[in-house]
């Protein structure tokens, strides 16, 4: 997949596609995402729950088949090195899309949130992140699939409630490093509430990696200049 980044200078919001692969017998390996910041290739390996950089001996193999016109010896390169290979038909799922942030409920005022709305998002992130020991992200994923609302937006009200209790939460659980954890619990309970958001993971050189999560084209869980720092690989 290619993804696309975040205009440091913001903009018109759009709608982001992270396109797929071009139609050829051999395509990016399920579960493999990668973007490029400056002359680096970055790849996120979902099965494995890692990511890396692409060897720059492979660079010029993999612009080949990017452009639609590989030599045979590129072919047999990434073929080799596990990044592309014949793919089912079932494996081959509709690229996913997000809007651009142009706006995020932390950069302003959220007001309050009851006491037991506060203990369910502690709960959440407590359960999500035993689930993380327990299982992959590639299973997690497919369950947050599964259970996306068929309705593609998301109430304000919903949004800024559940917002305003993740905020308040971090006075009584640490939030440092757990931004994976946070999004996962914010989107499942958004989910639950018939709320559709986007768990977007992007990335940053020197190497940093970030998720957040992202109703339309407004972040939920980060100040909008912590967000456009990253260059978005993935979205679920």
């Amino acid at each position: 997949m290619k993804a696309f980044g975040v205009p440091p200078d913001g903009g018109t919001p759009t709608a982001v596609v992270i396109t797929p692969m071009p139609s050829m017998s051999s395509y990016l390996r399920p579960g493999l995402h990668h973007c490029r910041i400056g002359d680096d290739r970055i790849f996120f390996d979902l099965r494995a729950d890692r990511y890396f950089l692409l060897p720059r001996h492979f660079h010029s193999a993999f612009e080949g088949y990017l452009t639609g016109a590989p030599s045979d010896h590129a072919l047999s390169q990434l073929l080799t090195a596990g990044l592309i290979g014949p793919v089912q038909a079932e494996d081959l799922l509709a690229p996913p899309t997000f809007m651009r942030p142009a706006a995020s409920l932390v950069d302003c005022p959220l007001g309050t949130s009851s006491v037991p709305h506060i203990l369910q998002v502690i709960w959440m992130q407590r359960r999500v992140r035993a689930e993380l020991r327990r299982v992959g992200m590639l299973d997690i994923v497919r369950q947050l699939e599964r259970s996306r609302p068929r309705n593609n937006s998301c109430d304000e009200r919903v949004s800024q409630n559940i917002a305003a209790a993740f905020l308040l939460s971090r006075r009584l659980v640490s939030a440092e490093d757990q931004c994976l954890v946070r999004g996962i619990a914010m989107k499942r309970l958004l989910a639950q509430r018939g709320c559709d958001a986007r768990l977007v993971f992007g990335v940053t050189m020197p190497f940093s990696a970030h998720c957040w999560v992202q109703a339309e084209d407004v972040v939920l869980t980060d100040t909008l200049d912590i967000v456009r720092r990253y260059q978005p690989i993935f979205a679920v």
